[in-house]
């Protein structure tokens, strides 16, 4: 992955939100999204309280 230091989209959160949100993004053709993550995508609790 080539890292940049700018975006148009940022997406704080990795998990099935965030990622869907990336997903749609791209589907209706925004193509400069970043997902943030400390982990690996999807590897937290969704529930999690």
């Amino acid at each position: 992955m080539i890292v940049k230091s700018r975006y148009k989209v940022v997406v704080i959160g990795g998990g099935v939100i965030g990622t869907a949100v990336a997903f749609y993004l791209a589907k209706n053709g925004v193509s400069d999204v970043v997902v943030l993550e400390k982990d690996y995508l999807s590897s937290g609790s969704t529930g999690r309280c």
